[in-house]
């Protein structure tokens, strides 16, 4: 079973408490089913910093409202967005790997 998580499922950042607290709420469900029914895979994985939607709205918020809007238009700058067919393709590699699930949250990046 695999949960697309995020980093701020982790990592808590102001003007989106509600899709920081799912995404924890998300890892801790992985945990915890990882625990129920130890002979099934479970993971909970943050699939890296990916050019969605998202990411285009969090570029143009307004940085008085949103203090991390430069951080994001950064990361869009200096080209560390992944694709989203990159990440699919990065996703199912993980997905076959013989380790899968022996970790229940967990970052691709650190794969």
């Amino acid at each position: 079973l695999l949960n697309i998580s995020s980093g701020l499922g982790r990592r808590a950042m102001a003007g989106s408490a509600s899709y920081c607290a799912v995404k924890a709420g998300l890892d801790h469900l992985s945990r915890a089913l990882a625990l129920e029914e130890p002979g099934v895979a479970v993971e909970s994985l943050a699939p890296g910093v990916i050019d969605t939607d998202m990411q285009q709205q969090l570029r143009g918020a307004d940085p008085g409202r949103f203090t991390e809007q430069a951080r994001f238009q950064g990361l869009k700058d200096a080209g560390q967005l992944q694709t989203a067919e990159d990440t699919a393709a990065r996703i199912v590699r993980y997905l076959l790997r013989p380790d899968f699930g022996k970790t229940v949250v967990s970052d691709i990046r650190d794969a």
